[in-house]
């Protein structure tokens, strides 16, 4: 079956051994696409375009090896990110030689470590960057992969290695941090409250003692 860009679209319910080359697309039936290498310049060109743009507006980029899952577990996976992120985050199988060139054409710089052997990337147009990372670093934990298989990558424009992205999946979350500061903030004001209360109790004392004097 022919789908945009004279792709071959695959049910992803499929089993099939090599996804080497997978381009995703989220739909009612949830399709694979599997990157023909004899895809044409245009065709080239228009996932590139596609992927230096996101590039540009992303708060993260991870790059993961991805060989050793199944099309069940890469489902899995993603559908923990929709369910979280909507569209705002996507896990998605590209061809090196078209990340090198749409991380090119993005001015991202020391990339090219992450670009050897099959390649994933996990990126983030809306919400928290630091939960994404979570995700996919718990799944490969539950799935007992191998953690050095997620490479590396850009946070909020900042690289980092495969060693310190466990130190990020430890970072607490945006929801995480604002319960922190929530629960912080509240004791002074429980206290500026029993402060007030108390500043209130001796302003009516005051007060009845007015009243009792007047009409004395």
């Amino acid at each position: 079956m022919a789908g945009p860009l004279g792709l071959k679209i695959l049910p992803e319910a499929s089993q099939k051994g090599s996804m080497t080359f997978l381009w995703t697309l989220r739909g009612p039936q949830n399709f694979f696409w599997e990157v023909n290498p004899l895809l044409t310049r245009q065709q080239k060109e228009l996932i590139v375009e596609e992927m230096s743009e996101i590039f540009k507006k992303t708060s993260l980029i991870l790059f993961a090896d991805f060989l050793g899952f199944t099309v069940a577990d890469l489902t899995e996976l993603r559908s923990k990110l929709r369910e979280k992120y909507g569209d705002g985050a996507r896990f998605r199988v590209v061809k090196n030689t078209l990340l090198n060139l749409a991380l090119k054409n993005a001015e991202y710089e020391g990339y090219e470590e992450f670009l050897k052997g099959p390649t994933a990337v996990l990126y983030v147009t809306e919400g928290d960057p630091v939960e994404a990372v979570k995700i996919v670093y718990n799944f490969y934990k539950d799935k007992k992969a191998d953690l050095s298989r997620l490479k590396g990558g850009f946070l909020e424009g900042k690289k980092f290695t495969a060693e310190e992205v466990e130190n990020i999946a430890k970072l607490p979350s945006k929801e995480e941090l604002y319960a922190m500061l929530v629960g912080r903030v509240k004791a002074p004001i429980t206290g500026l409250v029993f402060v007030l209360s108390g500043i209130l109790r001796n302003l009516v004392y005051v007060l009845n003692a007015i009243k009792e004097k007047k009409s004395e």
